[in-house]
C-alpha cells in the first residue's frame, strides 16, 4: 500500500509542477519555464526504479487520455509527437538514471547528487533535441531545444540537487525516517 500511495502522490506532485510557470528572463526566446523537471529529478529520487517508471507512464497516460496534466494544463497524444514530445518521453529514461545512482549509492556527496542531476539533465537534452531533430532538423532543434532552455535547465539542475541532499540526507539522517531513506 506504501508503494501505491507514493506511486499516486508522485503523479500528483509533477502533474503540479507542470502547471507553475516561471517567466525568467534568461533567454530571448520569453519562453516560460514550468518546474517539472526539477520536480522528477526529486521524484525520481525517492522512489525506486519500478515505481518512478509506473509514476511517470501513469502521468504520461493520463495527459494522453486528456487530462490537463502537461505543462500549462495541456494533453493529448499531439504533445507527446509534437515539440515537447521528446522531453516528456525523457523523462523516463533520465529519472530512471537518477533513481538507479541512488538505489545503488547509499550515502553519495553533494557532488555526487550534482553529478547524477547533471547527467540526467543531459539525457532529458539528448531525447529532447533528438526528436526535434526528426521533426525540425538538427539545426533547428539546436535552436529550439537547447538555447533557451540550458541555463534554466542548470539552475533547476541545482536546484533540485540541493532539494535531494537536504530531504534524502540531512532531514532522513536526523529524524532517521526510513520513507526517505530507501
Amino acid at each position: 500500500m506504501n508503494q501505491i500511495i507514493r506511486i499516486v502522490l508522485s503523479i500528483a506532485v509533477i502533474t503540479l509542477s507542470a502547471q507553475i510557470e516561471i517567466d525568467i528572463p534568461l533567454s530571448e526566446s520569453g519562453i516560460p519555464f514550468s518546474l517539472q523537471s526539477l520536480t522528477i529529478f526529486v521524484v525520481a529520487a525517492f522512489l525506486t526504479p519500478k515505481q518512478f517508471t509506473i509514476a511517470l507512464l501513469g502521468y504520461i497516460l493520463l495527459g494522453i487520455a486528456g487530462l490537463g496534466v502537461f505543462a500549462m494544463g495541456s494533453s493529448g497524444i499531439e504533445r507527446l509527437i509534437g515539440n515537447s514530445g521528446g522531453f516528456l518521453y525523457g523523462f523516463l529514461p533520465a529519472g530512471l538514471f537518477i533513481s538507479f545512482c541512488f538505489k545503488s549509492r547509499t550515502d553519495p556527496a553533494f557532488t555526487g547528487i550534482l553529478n547524477s542531476t547533471l547527467q540526467a539533465t543531459m539525457v532529458l537534452f539528448f531525447f529532447g533535441i533528438m526528436h526535434l531533430a526528426i521533426l525540425h532538423g538538427f539545426e533547428r532543434a539546436i535552436d529550439y531545444g537547447l538555447k533557451p532552455f540550458w541555463k534554466m535547465a542548470l539552475i533547476k539542475l541545482i536546484l533540485a540537487s540541493v532539494i535531494i541532499w537536504f530531504l534524502k540526507y540531512f532531514i532522513a539522517k536526523r529524524l532517521n525516517d526510513p520513507v526517505f531513506m530507501d
